[in-house]
């Protein structure tokens, strides 16, 4: 299982590594079913994305887990609804 979750930490580091060069965050945040491992997904992944952002993303992009888990989609959705019909 240890074995797993260093080889999806590192290619998640990787894209992630990728799309920040190319976007340039200020932040990312991992949710959904992955976000439940928390630090033992996130330790890793944080070192390989370090390993092959450019410097200054590296520096400037703070990456997170999400705090409202898999129900961040749906509450999402829901405020995206709530603000249309307001408007």
């Amino acid at each position: 299982a240890v074995d797993v979750v260093h080889e999806v930490s590192k290619y998640l580091g990787v894209a992630l590594a990728n799309l920040a060069n190319t976007l340039n965050p200020e932040c990312i945040v991992i949710g959904g079913g992955v976000s439940k491992a928390g630090n033992l997904l996130l330790a890793p992944v944080k070192t390989t994305f370090q390993k092959h952002s450019l410097p200054r993303i590296r520096e400037n992009t703070d990456m997170r887990i999400a705090s409202l888990g898999n129900d961040a989609g749906v509450i999402g959705c829901a405020w995206l609804i709530k603000n249309s019909l307001s408007k």
